[in-house]
């Protein structure tokens, strides 16, 4: 058996971590793996095709906010793409995310469909069955069940400063789509995968698996965090500034803020913190590149609080798992299927004194009658070798012709 994947990045980021990881799984089961992509930020894969360069991603960028239209450029690097498929000859292509201004979209599927060659689509967002959106929960929009136009996220996930093409994104996903014979769409959470059903690919094959994660790298690590940001004697309530920092989410901000007790600090880190400042109760650090630091910063947490609205699935609810930390979060999207209801929490989007009410019973029974438990959930659920050598079974069925159900 022979499989190319194709994402936007390898070996770093999530996606591209994923792919990687899934590449290896494959060459350590027999398959003849390759991987191709735009970028790898240095590290090398003998096994690789890489698409474009960093002036045609440029162009690329620059057309689709104008056009209104993402993976719709690129002709010439997609071509060479398509040649080195009809070389390499793979008899499964899996796609991860394509939306990164690299390849021609439309060009990649119709030859896909052309071929009959099998397709295996991974889902880590809503991209594929939208009109070029990523995720649409946090505004309420299902303008993509029927017929997009008028996107109210037109200026968000891709900019479109000149033309709505929303409409014409989703019939053509539709069309290039179901042309596939042999398509199976992979959603990483069941959130996910019961959106994609609703939507116009709905009909073709669609399962769920769980993104993997290596749990030798998060996990429950001694740090010297507290005592390098000075927090020895404080409650500390992890938090991903991304999600913290919307617009959305002010009230839950103003409301730890104000009824946070003198022994908590909420600890944000990743983006800046924009107009707000660091206090005795608010503190920040910025984005942490190395693995091994950031496992030590969700292990010295006595929790993580993620009001994230839309997440397919939060790999920072179960990195901090991992790590034996309890997570409270909004259920909001696929974000649920992170927690059990034991170790970790999640309430009603919103509704940010059920979130609070969370920490504070977390506070009172210690983070130590958590922290077993959600090691435990996690290498139940989302071990690496686990959920990837799913993946190697779904080829095997591909190629055999058994059922996927």
């Amino acid at each position: 058996m022979k499989l190319l994947q194709i994402n936007a990045v390898y070996g770093y980021s999530s996606t591209g971590t994923i792919m990687k990881l899934i590449h290896e799984c494959a060459l350590k089961n027999g398959i003849d793996s390759y991987v191709a992509y735009s970028g790898s930020n240095g590290l090398h894969e003998s096994r690789s095709i890489e698409i474009g360069n960093k002036i045609d991603h440029k162009i690329h960028a620059i057309m689709s906010r104008i056009a209104g239209r993402q993976a719709y450029f690129s002709h010439i690097p997609t071509w060479r793409l398509i040649r080195d498929i009809d070389i390499l000859r793979p008899d499964i292509v899996h796609l991860h995310n394509l939306h990164s201004n690299y390849v021609n979209l439309n060009m990649l599927l119709h030859h896909l469909a052309k071929r009959d060659i099998a397709t295996v689509i991974t889902m880590h967002d809503c991209w594929y069955f939208t009109g070029g959106c990523f995720h649409y929960a946090n505004i309420g929009c299902d303008k993509w069940k029927t017929s997009c136009g008028q996107c109210p996220k037109r200026k968000a996930d891709t900019p479109a400063l000149l033309y709505d093409a929303s409409r014409k994104i989703l019939r053509d996903r539709k069309k290039y789509l179901t042309a596939i014979p042999r398509l199976t769409m992979v959603g990483c959470s069941e959130w996910v995968s019961e959106e994609c059903k609703k939507s116009a690919i709905g009909n073709k094959e669609i399962i769920t698996i769980h993104n993997g994660f290596d749990l030798d790298i998060y996990r429950p690590l001694e740090s010297d965090w507290r005592k390098r940001l000075g927090l020895e004697n404080k409650f500390v309530i992890l938090a991903p500034a991304s999600k913290w920092m919307q617009p959305v989410n002010q009230p839950t901000f103003e409301y730890y803020k104000r009824n946070m007790t003198d022994d908590m600090t909420l600890l944000l880190f990743g983006s800046p913190l924009g107009d707000h400042r660091e206090n005795e109760r608010i503190r920040h650090i910025g984005f942490i590149r190395n693995p091994e630091e950031m496992a030590g910063l969700y292990s010295m947490a006595d929790v993580m609080a993620n009001c994230s609205r839309e997440d397919t699935l939060s790999s920072l609810n179960l990195e901090a798992q991992a790590c034996g930390t309890p997570v409270v979060t909004y259920e909001a999207t696929g974000s649920k299927e992170t927690v059990d209801g034991i170790c970790g929490f999640a309430v009603a989007t919103g509704d940010y004194e059920a979130l609070f009410r969370h920490v504070k019973n977390i506070a009172s029974a210690g983070k130590q009658s958590f922290s077993q438990k959600c090691r435990e959930f996690i290498e139940s659920e989302y071990e690496r070798n686990d959920n990837f050598q799913k993946y190697i079974s779904l080829y095997q069925q591909i190629i055999t012709g058994k059922p996927t159900r």
